[in-house]
């Protein structure tokens, strides 16, 4: 099939076909701008950012007899107050929050009994980024996902935080920074951070919540709410947990199939060298092996990494690994001092995190 689906409806459902344009698909990312100035003082100028611009679809489509009802039906779903999740078929993994941008525009080429014709809709996403709708893949990759924005397999995604957890890892395979959603509840005595290691990016919370309430701190949109375990449509203001700030994930990507030589070895400290490259954060998973390392530091070139080791075993002389930049979480605690340290007198009862990967 190549279509696509408008608000929860494919365009088959209405004998509508759709014709991609070779032009468009050449390059699909939305325009952007650049920010800078040129200053008559000093060789070239300031670069201040780039921001992306509301992005628009123009589709092109078709029908063939149909009959008049029909046509009303595509009027309506196409109609000016309607908004929902645009998804191509050739790439179910992805959608787009999309509403139309104009009167769709077209001409009939046959109009006894029944309508044949075509004509164009022009969609504009005004959140320009693409959602995936999972964060990596299954046994097999039949929908092309891999190779179009890099999901990796689901054996290789980090655990998920426990009870117990005071770091932990999350994997973002977007190409774009997303804020992470906190689920948690438990007991504290002092006030605790959620600390992104790689960026600087933390949440703060002053307490957390008993009693089978759960504090719900979106990292994406602001909204923070408390709410019953048992029923969490029943949810109440949470900003008196939350003190400052949110976590915000960086895109992070993998290289599999890695080759590594073994340099040195000092207890759970591991030297290797890679083919690929590495910096200080990343994961790396050393094959047929239960092997897993925490790369603490790497040469400027990002071949020689030193990892702190994990797991069980003697790693070889050389094999192959898998090398994959994270975000590290770490769950801190503030001391009388002010300072930031493991937490002594924290108690979690159930945690959670969540995110929603964007692409360009």
């Amino acid at each position: 099939m190549n279509g696509f689906t408008y608000n929860g409806i494919h365009c088959n459902q209405f004998g509508v076909g759709y014709v991609p344009d070779a032009k468009d698909r050449w390059f699909e990312d939305p325009e952007f701008e650049v920010y800078s100035k040129d200053v008559d003082w000093r060789d070239g100028g300031y670069y201040f950012g780039n921001k992306v611009n509301i992005r628009e679809f123009n589709l092109k489509c078709y029908f063939e007899e149909i009959d008049i009802a029909t046509r009303e039906k595509i009027r309506r779903w196409l109609g000016r107050n309607t908004s929902g999740r645009l998804v191509f078929d050739d790439k179910p993994f992805v959608w787009w929050d999309v509403r139309p941008g104009a009167i769709v525009s077209g001409e009939l080429y046959n109009d006894h009994d029944l309508y044949s014709g075509t004509f164009e809709i022009p969609f504009i996403a005004h959140k320009p980024f693409g959602y995936l709708t999972r964060k990596s893949n299954g046994v097999s990759d039949d929908d092309g996902a891999e190779d179009y924005c890099g999901l990796i397999a689901t054996s290789l995604m980090p655990a998920a935080p426990t009870t117990s957890t005071r770091n932990f890892m999350v994997y973002n395979p977007g190409t774009e920074r997303v804020g992470m959603t906190i689920r948690v509840s438990g007991t504290t005595t002092r006030p605790i951070c959620f600390l992104n290691k790689i960026n600087g990016t933390n949440c703060i919370l002053a307490a957390l919540p008993t009693g089978g309430l759960v504090l719900d701190i979106n990292g994406e949109t602001g909204k923070i709410i408390v709410y019953q375990s048992s029923n969490p449509n029943s949810y109440d203001n949470g900003y008196a947990y939350h003190d400052r700030g949110m976590v915000v994930l960086e895109p992070n990507e993998t290289q599999e199939e890695v080759s590594f030589t073994k340099s040195t070895t000092s207890g759970t400290t591991q030297t290797v060298i890679i083919d690929g490259k590495g910096s200080i954060g990343d994961r790396i998973l050393f094959t047929n092996t239960s092997l897993e390392g925490e790369v603490i530091s790497a040469s400027a070139d990002g071949t020689t990494l030193i990892c702190t080791m994990t797991g069980t075993g003697t790693l070889p002389n050389s094999g192959k690994c898998t090398v994959s930049s994270m975000n590290r979480i770490q769950i801190l605690e503030q001391n009388s001092s002010g300072n930031w340290v493991t937490p002594t007198g924290l108690t979690i009862s159930s945690i959670a995190i969540d995110y929603q990967p964007k692409i360009l």
